[in-house]
């Protein structure tokens, strides 16, 4: 094993300039001993190359080739050092000239003649797999094909997402404003499809995920000019308002007059002098409860305030179950435009629990089964919603009303109340409704029995 200080002792006899690495060795002591360079310390020596040994006949006394560029990699790792430090006169460009660049450049911005090129966005991973998922879910390859169905005698068409009626049918589904423009209705389900076809409403397109549901449509004869879609089961639960599709969807055309196709539809029965006046109910499917209570009693109409929720959407139009073509319906409406539904001499009965014994504005507070509901030739009925009943405004509005025309009832303002037990606070909007609508009823028949 040599030792540290062999090395040294030769180091020291030999007349030969040995170059040593910098590193953390044993070496080192020997190194800074032999080399002139790295006499000071790190970080002050200056960048002149050292002076170079005089040329001696013999050549053991020359140096290595490579002295003076290793000498001048120590210079400029020293002067990098004394820039880290903040040290003026920086130098880093001139330093790194020599400096091999193994890094590609980046392209520029501009082309040769000096046109700016338009800067491209260089997808991720994560954003090239959610591109080819979309691709795959909205632009199927697949066209649409025309089939026809032996047993069940029906032609009808594989409807693919890259199809343009595929695109139609989705916006008029989703969007009410979409059906208000094209005049569609779209009922989904067998029993409102067979609602709307008895009603008298045309039929324009069926859409099912499964063609063994459209037998029980038992549509006889099959309505002509009527295509039929076919679409995915995934596809029908994303289109339809319900947890559970039941894979039927009809659009029919909105008919030109309803008022006509609703009296059309309520011959034979008749109409009681009630108009029934829903305040801030904003619940789809209660209104629709409440528009086919409406429609079984045979009211003479329904009207909307502004805040209702629509009278067309799915799921009132799933709650009312056919009433919609059965009754008039008005609005949503302005409060100041009720004036112009309401009669001379009628009476007002607002239906509220809110409070007991609420009297105010000239209002009586009565039970809804006392009230004599057949001494007026008209009665005006404001029901509002579950939470927050029937608004200060509407009260303000009847008392205004009231207080205007003449006195031909001597009491025509009246607050209804239906008793609850044990416990319960309130009763739903069209249970209550279908409450006092009954006993208006009859009410109504006993004076004209009796008259």
């Amino acid at each position: 094993m040599i030792r540290t200080w062999k090395v040294m002792r030769f180091c020291a006899k030999t007349s030969v300039s040995i170059q040593f690495r910098r590193q953390f060795s044993v070496l080192s002591c020997a190194q800074q001993r032999l080399s002139t360079v790295l006499y000071a310390p790190r970080g002050s020596r200056t960048i002149e190359a050292p002076e170079q040994p005089q040329a001696s006949a013999s050549s053991d006394t020359t140096s290595s080739p490579g002295g003076s560029d290793v000498a001048s990699e120590w210079a400029a790792e020293d002067e990098l050092l004394n820039n880290r430090k903040n040290i003026p006169n920086l130098r880093v460009s001139e330093l790194l000239k020599d400096v091999p660049r193994t890094k590609r450049l980046p392209e520029r911005d501009t082309d040769r003649e000096g046109n700016r090129k338009p800067a491209t966005h260089k997808k991720t991973a994560i954003e090239k797999d959610t591109l080819q998922m979309l691709q795959h879910r909205y632009q199927d390859p697949c066209e649409s094909q025309e089939r026809y169905d032996k047993e069940l005698k029906v032609r009808y068409t594989i409807l693919q997402t890259n199809d343009d009626r595929h695109r139609d049918l989705m916006m008029l589904i989703g969007s009410r404003k979409a059906r208000e423009r094209e005049r569609k209705l779209v009922l989904e389900g067998r029993r409102l499809i067979m609602d709307g076809c008895s009603a008298g409403l045309r039929l324009e397109a069926i859409v099912t995920s499964d063609l063994k549901l459209l037998p029980e449509l038992a549509l006889k004869p099959w309505p002509k000019n009527c295509p039929t879609f076919l679409v995915r089961r995934q596809t029908m639960m994303e289109w339809s308002s319900l947890t559970t599709s039941p894979g039927l969807l009809g659009i029919f055309a909105e008919p030109p007059n309803l008022t006509e196709l609703v009296t059309r539809n309520a011959t034979g029965s008749k109409r009681l002098p009630v108009t029934v006046v829903c305040d801030n109910i904003r619940e789809p499917n209660n209104l629709g409860s409440v528009i086919r209570s409406c429609a079984a009693v045979s009211a003479k109409e329904v009207i909307l305030l502004k805040g209702c929720a629509h009278p067309w959407d799915l799921k009132c139009l799933r709650g009312g179950a056919g009433a919609h073509f059965r009754v008039p319906i008005y609005g949503p409406i302005e409060p100041y435009q009720l004036p112009e539904h309401t009669r001379s001499g009628s009476i007002f009965v607002i239906a509220d629990n809110k409070k007991a014994a609420d009297e105010r504005n000239g209002f009586q507070w009565r039970q809804y089964d006392r009230i004599d509901y057949g001494s007026a030739d008209h009665v005006v009925l404001v029901i509002g919603g579950e939470t927050y009943g029937v608004s200060d405004d509407i009260r303000t509005l009847v008392h205004q009303l009231t207080q205007t025309e003449a006195e031909a009832v001597p009491d025509r303002k009246f607050v209804a109340h239906i008793p609850l037990a044990n416990g319960v606070e309130s009763l739903n909007t069209a249970s209550a409704l279908s409450i006092i609508l009954y006993e208006m009823r009859r009410s109504m028949l006993q004076a004209e029995e009796t008259a």
